[in-house]
């Protein structure tokens, strides 16, 4: 029987939760497969993730993730493709990302679970706006609109 330190745990709780069953949600193919995606809260500034361009890598806080999928569970998984958004597009453009993200969901296994995930905590954090990302009820609708849209 191998023993996993119990220190571990949370870590490994966050793996299954972003890896799920291979066919029961959005995953990277292709070359985005291929892109790191380091467990670094330092890296987050407090944030769920954030993504570096050069070279394209994904760092995750296990902490904010866990906080946030205890809120509104499902929406780590749109936290984690609108990264992955970033990369695709080589941009930091927040409302392209959340659109990219929105339509890689929009026709993903159980995209409609994360997308309503990701509208109902931002529209619960309201009217504070932020200049990268407009309101985070603005953010809902856009993230809506984009993955309504053909």
């Amino acid at each position: 029987m191998t023993r996993v330190p119990f220190a571990s745990l949370p870590v490994l709780a966050v793996l299954a939760v972003l890896a799920g069953p291979a066919e029961a949600q959005w995953r990277p193919r292709g070359a985005l497969a291929a892109v790191p995606v380091i467990r670094e809260c330092d890296e987050t500034g407090g944030d769920i993730a954030v993504t570096r361009l050069e070279p394209p890598t994904i760092y995750l806080c296990p902490r904010v993730v866990e906080l946030a999928r205890k809120a509104d569970p499902g929406v780590e998984h749109f936290f984690l493709v609108y990264e992955y958004g970033h990369v695709v597009l080589q941009s930091g453009d927040e409302a392209a990302a959340d659109c990219w993200a929105a339509r890689e969901l929009a026709k993903a296994p159980n995209g409609e679970r994360y997308l309503a995930a990701a509208i109902r905590h931002f529209r619960r954090r309201g009217d504070d706006a932020s200049r990268r990302y407009g309101t985070p009820v603005e953010r809902a609708e856009r993230i809506r609109a984009c993955a309504d849209a053909p």
